[in-house]
């Protein structure tokens, strides 16, 4: 990708307006980054500290660290809605602007909205279904249509589905959107921090296929060293954490690197604003 150089006399942000809504939406996107990177941070540590209460046998160790855990996990939640409502108002004011891609900003916008929405309406629509299906089961004995495949299968397919929507697209349009701003504001680290989110997006997947790839393997290699079902489990699910930790933790730190470079892209175009203006 070919960057021009900055020049003073002729800066991108000239035909930008209004600059000052512009240059607001700039500023939480900045917030919307560096809480998510302090979000990251927040993950490794929590992952970091899950590693130590599998490998710590105390009791009251562990329960020291499961305390830990879930204060970590409560500031983690928070962080991430604060974060993820300032990259939505961010890009919701840049996209009101004339800049090149306004549009699609606009369409970033959007779909990290409809995330943000989505979650909610399918917890209520999962609460309903689970009401009717109580109240079926209360009265019929079994249900002729869903047997354990079925249900399985089907409960696959509805979550697999609701991934795609309300994570990888809003996702993919992030990282894009990242890219289209490196370009609008002559900023090669906005770049960088697209290609770290898509790294971390591709272990993230990885994270999701390999464990299961995993699990098949062992459970057909384990009977063959061990008759013993308790044994063939335990294995299965200590390797299977093992790898899902590792993997997750690097899907972190690709995360923590490309809000990183969100954060600090938007810092140095800033900085070259002010430098031009005063």
């Amino acid at each position: 990708m070919n960057f021009k150089p900055f020049q003073q006399n002729v800066p991108p942000f000239m035909n930008i307006s209004p600059a000052d809504n512009f240059l607001q939406g700039l500023d939480s996107l900045r917030k919307g980054f560096h809480r998510l990177f302090i979000v990251s941070i927040l993950l490794i540590i929590l992952l970091i500290d899950f590693i130590g209460v599998i490998i710590v046998e105390n009791l009251i160790a562990q329960t020291f660290f499961f305390l830990f855990i879930s204060i970590i996990i409560l500031i983690i939640i928070l962080i991430f809605f604060m974060g993820f409502i300032s990259l939505i108002g961010g890009f919701g004011k840049i996209s009101k602007t004339s800049i090149w891609n306004a549009d699609y900003y606009r369409s970033t916008r959007d779909w990290l909205l409809a995330s943000f929405v989505l979650p909610i309406i399918m917890g209520i629509f999962v609460l309903i279904i689970s009401i009717s299906i109580t109240h079926v089961l209360k009265s019929t004995s079994s249900l002729p249509v869903f047997n354990g495949s079925n249900l399985i299968l089907w409960t696959a397919g509805i979550v697999g589905i609701i991934y795609i929507v309300i994570y990888l697209v809003p996702y993919i349009k992030l990282i894009k959107s990242l890219k289209f701003l490196s370009k609008d504001l002559q900023v090669r680290k906005l770049h960088s921090a697209g290609n770290y989110l898509l790294y971390s997006l591709i272990m993230n997947i990885i994270s999701i296929i390999l464990p299961i790839l995993l699990y098949e393997s062992i459970s057909k290699v384990v009977p063959l060293l061990s008759s013993s079902l308790t044994t063939k489990s335990l294995t299965a699910i200590f390797s299977i954490l093992a790898v899902s930790i590792v993997l997750i933790i690097i899907f972190s730190i690709f995360q923590l690197i490309g809000y990183h470079s969100a954060y600090t892209g938007i810092d140095e175009f800033k900085f070259r604003y002010d430098a031009f203006f005063h």
